[in-house]
């Protein structure tokens, strides 16, 4: 279990909206998020991409409030440098153009020097092609090391993966598809 190890940078997180949405998801929310170095910057236009509760039943608003409450999250705002880069990302040509909370994640996440947890392809190379200087974690390797912070077994994350896979439909990048099927098979052999 080589794998089974802590792959978060040391700091403060900026997190895309898919991965927020896996972490409402897990089934473990706050636990989860206890074993991270917070608050978790969230930018204003990621909570408008969240228009529900991934998990039937349970309003994402009062969860999403909870968390800022909770000091878990906080919400960042751009500022007119971050803006003018989200622009860009915003209108670039086709097939190169990223959404808008992407955009801004990877705006506030370069400026202010933090990393970023990011599990769409697009997003990710655009990163490791335009800003080699921000450390890229996905939701698979976040949910490994929460589980590793907090001292639990490899059930405790196999429960995460698959509420977030099933409420969430968590994406896995490309890279790391083997690395999940590591984790979904341990103890099973």
């Amino acid at each position: 279990m080589n794998w089974f190890r802590d792959y978060l940078p040391e700091g403060q997180l900026v997190l895309d909206a898919s991965v927020l949405i896996n972490l409402l998801a897990c089934g473990a929310t706050n636990e989860v998020f206890s074993a991270l170095s917070g608050p978790c910057l969230v930018e204003e236009k990621v909570f408008g991409e969240i228009s529900r509760h991934p998990i039937p039943g349970l309003c994402h608003l009062s969860a999403l409030q909870s968390l800022a409450s909770s000091g878990f999250i906080a919400q960042a705002l751009m500022d007119d440098e971050e803006y003018a880069h989200f622009l860009s990302l915003i209108q670039a040509p086709l097939g190169k153009r990223l959404d808008a909370g992407e955009s801004a994640t990877l705006a506030v996440a370069n400026s202010r020097g933090l990393s970023v947890v990011i599990d769409e392809n697009k997003g990710r190379s655009y990163v490791a092609n335009h800003f080699p200087q921000v450390v890229v974690v996905s939701s698979l390797k976040l949910f490994i090391s929460a589980t590793v912070r907090l001292g639990q077994d490899v059930a405790y994350l196999q429960g995460r993966l698959n509420a977030a896979r099933d409420h969430a439909r968590m994406g896995v990048p490309q890279g790391e598809r083997l690395l999940l099927a590591e984790v979904v098979s341990a103890g099973t052999t």
